[in-house]
């Protein structure tokens, strides 16, 4: 696909990428001191985790300095505390006027693929996406200005975003990524749960197919004597959205009855998937108390948990959150959809998406 900007408009974006950058300074810390180095760590490793995937080697000034030539293609003034403020306020939170880029890249993968490739890092993310449209990387450009290329390629308009408010109890399908089993599982590792389906309110993208939930493994159990069963339990954060808020998500009344309304359908669909879960199990998920703020519970003799497991999950209080206002050129058929409102779900069509009323928005 060819690009709909000139090398001008190009170095214009990258130019105003910069600026809202620096406007983000002033956010930062006054004082780098002593007690502020494993804060300064801390960053430093969540930087480098969006951008890269993954940590990099040598001193914390030569890694910031190659995280900010990457991302900008230059170095950047200020304190230490500083610059890694701005460089994850650039990343996650953006500015009054602009998204931020994770917001923007997450958009421009939603209009090329629908879904969202959120366990890779920013690099990998772009690089994929040049190929697919290009045919190739865009080697020596700063990250910032390969981003808004491929906006500029991909939407006529400038990539904004708008609040509206996601309800609590909205019901969220939710898939393993990976297979998990109290073998090779341990308390405090990372599990990977994707959304199935677009989250949208209104005509606004809250987060695409494959956003993740925040979760971890809170304590596993191996079996024991006298048949005494196995079982791991899960810690439900919050759901990964486009935008900086994290909305938290739990396991009740609502998502209990998603889960047996599906069940009641397991011949197809993602009831069928459910089904094969709980045979798999031995038909051991213990799903908890109603109103369990957080946590899941696993337990049987002999848990596998499939990769490619559904199960469901909601939303545990109103939130305000930034979306995508998609504009008319890119939305979805409203006869190929999945609706859902709280407590009402029902299937058309092959396209998989959750769709808030549109009420529920703030114009």
């Amino acid at each position: 696909m060819k690009t709909r900007t000139t090398v001008l408009g190009v170095a214009l974006l990258a130019l105003f990428a910069l600026f809202s950058f620096f406007s983000w300074i002033s956010w930062a810390a006054d004082i780098d001191s002593d007690e502020n180095k494993s804060s300064s760590m801390y960053m430093m490793e969540r930087a480098e985790a969006i951008v890269y995937g993954e940590l990099s080697k040598g001193g914390l000034i030569e890694r910031l300095n190659s995280i900010e030539t990457e991302l900008f293609g230059r170095g950047l003034p200020g304190s230490i505390s500083e610059r890694h403020s701005a460089i994850l306020n650039f990343l996650e939170v953006g500015t009054a006027e602009q998204p931020s880029m994770l917001f923007k890249l997450g958009v421009a993968e939603w209009v090329v693929g629908q879904t969202s490739q959120v366990r890779k890092g920013a690099l990998t993310r772009v690089e994929n996406l040049e190929t697919e449209l290009d045919g190739a990387m865009q080697y020596g450009r700063p990250l910032a200005m390969r981003v808004e290329r491929l906006l500029a390629s991909l939407v006529a308009d400038p990539v904004t975003f708008q609040e509206v408010i996601l309800p609590t109890a909205t019901v969220l399908q939710v898939q393993f990524l990976d297979e998990l089993g109290p073998a090779r599982t341990r308390k405090g590792d990372i599990v990977n749960l994707a959304l199935t389906n677009d989250l949208l309110v209104g005509k606004v993208l809250v987060a695409p197919k494959g956003s993740l939930i925040d979760t971890t493994v809170s304590s596993v159990r191996q079996p024991r004597n006298f048949g005494v069963p196995s079982d791991i339990r899960f810690d439900f954060k919050s759901l990964i959205p486009l935008g900086p808020q994290r909305p938290q998500v739990a396991y009740g009344a609502a998502s209990k009855k998603a889960t047996e309304e599906a069940q009641k359908g397991k011949d197809k669909g993602e009831g069928a998937i459910i089904g094969a879960a709980g045979a798999s199990l031995g038909g051991a998920f213990i799903l908890g108390p109603i109103g369990l703020p957080l946590g899941f519970l696993v337990r049987g003799n002999a848990i596998k948990i499939p990769q490619g497991t559904i199960m469901f999950l909601e939303t545990s209080g109103d939130i305000r959150i930034s979306g995508y206002p998609v504009p008319e050129s890119l939305r979805i058929d409203p006869s190929a959809t999945i609706r859902e409102s709280v407590g009402t779900q029902y299937s058309d069509g092959d396209r998989d998406t959750i769709e808030l009323p549109a009420e529920q928005g703030i114009n």
